[in-house]
């Protein structure tokens, strides 16, 4: 696993400390969500035929995938391929390999789109919190989150409402995904309709 090439160093540097800095007010898309989507890219790469620059590449695109809250909530994917374009630079990274970073990152925006394994990946991976015991609680401080940035107030059964709609449309797009996480998320799914079906 190419998981400590200096390029991950660098960035993972890079993001941490840029990270450090997002508003209190960002409780779910932060340091430890970033984290733990570095993690379980890891984890599915070690079950997937990627080669030692694929992975790096995926490690990277995780790392950048959320960093662009820094600068905007909405449209952060957009603003994360920016700031890991001139980051990567900087820091000399191949040119094309920097343009497949940034595709993984765009591919991220929901509804996801991914187009080859890499981006499969991190896009199961961005959901791994679906298939957590506690996603409940993760999926109120989400909910936390958007009333703050958007200046609203999300009525409790409506945002219970979503979820299920939500977690019954989403799909893991990469093999291991197919297998591991969607039974994971499927039992989430039948705890959270048994506690908060309206119907």
């Amino acid at each position: 696993m190419n998981d400590n090439s200096k390029y991950i160093q660098l960035v993972r540097e890079f993001v941490t400390e840029l990270l450090c800095k997002l508003p209190s007010n960002l409780c779910y898309h932060n340091l430890k969500h970033t984290e733990e989507v570095v993690e379980a890219c890891i984890l599915l790469a070690l079950h997937s035929k990627l080669n030692p620059v694929e992975k790096e590449i995926l490690i990277i695109s995780a790392w950048f995938h959320d960093a662009g809250h820094i600068k905007t909530y909405f449209g952060h994917e957009i603003a994360g391929a920016d700031l890991a374009e001139k980051f990567l630079r900087k820091i000399k990274y191949p040119s094309e390999r920097i343009r497949e970073v940034s595709a993984c990152i765009l591919c991220t925006h929901y509804p996801p789109n991914p187009q080859n394994q890499i981006q499969k990946i991190l896009c199961d991976a961005d959901m791994f919190h679906l298939t957590l015991n506690d996603y409940e609680d993760r999926c109120l401080k989400l909910k936390q989150e958007i009333e703050s940035v958007s200046n609203c107030n999300i009525p409790l059964q409506s945002w219970y409402d979503k979820n299920i709609e939500f977690l019954k449309k989403q799909f893991y797009f990469s093999k291991y995904g197919k297998k591991l996480f969607s039974k994971l998320k499927e039992s989430n799914l039948n705890k959270y309709i048994c506690n908060h079906c309206n119907t």
